[in-house]
């Protein structure tokens, strides 16, 4: 036995062997993020947790509009007030100092007798913040079961509410996917959305464990008499952080449900141009220093082992022996086939789709889009004050 070790060590060298291991060992860690952790997002199933509540409780939707919005008036507010649901109400504060888009606003309340409306900020001179906004909204509203989107969301379906409501049957605090949409499908697009959607992904993977750290801004929810027994939004020295660092702080295993499926989905306008959105993914990202290590290291394990074993593949083919460039190859194959497996299954139950023929860009090109996101702070950075 001992000779035929030192026959493989003579052939291979230990150097050879040195990245055969390597190569297997990120090939593991690889099989875990998709095989077993991103995965548990489509075995999720709501209906197995045990309901708290009576069915179907009366729904408060809250949404802070800054400034004259007219895609907001026009398309979605009535998107919102249409829902299929018997007992709902829509909240609109309107952050701004316009006269005429504020007429407008209450020409569709009185048309409606499920919305509520109510202004502030009438002075240009003072910043209204975006958690006052949220709270003035919570004490106007008339339900307990409070749910949040934001100007340029858009539920995908008329049973938008109706499906987040399952959430609040088994839960006090409701999250569910959101989507980013864009006005052309092309490539850059494309990429674009694959980022978004693996950092998604991350978070809905360790939501589902009952470790929720993020939800969209578009999609989220909470009771009142939890908002109030947490005395409201913590980190109030930045304009945003509701959707992840107020969760993260009261979520519980008890308290969380997460909501995956097709009526759940709200799109996101998001802009085409790369600056633009490079600026957004950098402002959305001003909390994550507040995160977690668990959290913030998780994202950054797969793809720091993803572009290592790239990386190694590709020195084991320019290096090793024919057999074992060839399992090199091989295992490179099989991490593909698993990774595109695994995210056709849970782009399913997170709304995205079209992913098969072009997910090679992503898993290839993602990496080098997250270094440009982290790579510089955001310009607009919410600082309020300390």
């Amino acid at each position: 036995m001992i000779a035929f070790f030192n026959d493989i060590l003579q052939h291979y060298s230990w150097q050879g062997l040195a990245l055969i291991g390597v190569l297997l060992l990120l090939f593991f860690v690889q099989f875990y993020y998709y095989a077993i952790a991103y995965y548990r997002i489509y075995r999720y199933r709501l209906m197995r947790r045990r309901k708290k509540i009576v069915d179907t409780p009366p729904i408060s939707v809250i949404v802070a509009v800054r400034g004259e919005n007219e895609e907001f008036l026009t398309n979605e507010l009535p998107a919102l007030l249409h829902q299929d649901y018997a007992h709902f109400e829509v909240v609109v504060v309107y952050i701004g100092g316009d006269i005429d888009y504020y007429d407008e606003l209450q020409l569709a309340r009185e048309n409606y007798s499920n919305m509520r409306l109510t202004r502030i900020g009438g002075d240009s001179r003072i910043y209204i913040s975006t958690k006052q906004a949220l709270n003035v909204g919570i004490k106007s509203a008339q339900y307990d079961a409070l749910l949040f989107t934001i100007p340029g969301a858009i539920p995908r379906s008329e049973q938008w509410i109706s499906l987040m409501s399952k959430g609040f049957e088994r839960g006090t605090v409701v999250v569910a996917p959101a989507v980013p949409r864009f006005e052309h499908n092309t490539l850059k697009t494309f990429l674009m959305r694959m980022v978004e959607f693996q950092r998604e992904r991350n978070a809905m993977s360790r939501a589902v464990r009952d470790r929720l750290y993020y939800a969209p801004r578009s999609n989220y929810g909470y009771t009142r008499p939890l908002y109030e027994s947490t005395r409201g939004f913590n980190h109030l020295g930045i304009d945003i952080g509701d959707n992840d660092l107020y969760l993260s702080s009261i979520a519980t295993p008890e308290r969380t449900a997460v909501v995956l499926s097709r009526h759940s989905i709200v799109e996101e306008e998001r802009p085409a141009r790369w600056s633009e959105w490079l600026e957004l993914m950098r402002y959305y990202a001003s909390t994550r220093s507040y995160y977690p290590a668990s959290a913030k290291t998780l994202s950054r394990r797969e793809r720091g082992s993803r572009v290592l074993f790239f990386l190694a593949t590709i020195v084991a083919i320019a290096v090793l022996p024919l057999e074992l460039k060839l399992g090199a190859v091989g295992l490179l194959l099989l991490r593909y086939v698993i990774v595109l497996w695994s995210s056709r299954r849970t782009a399913q139950r997170l709304g995205e789709h079209g992913i098969v023929l072009r997910y090679w860009i992503y898993d290839l090109f993602g990496p080098i889009v997250e270094w440009m996101i982290g790579s510089r702070r955001s310009h607009n950075t919410p600082k309020l004050w300390r």
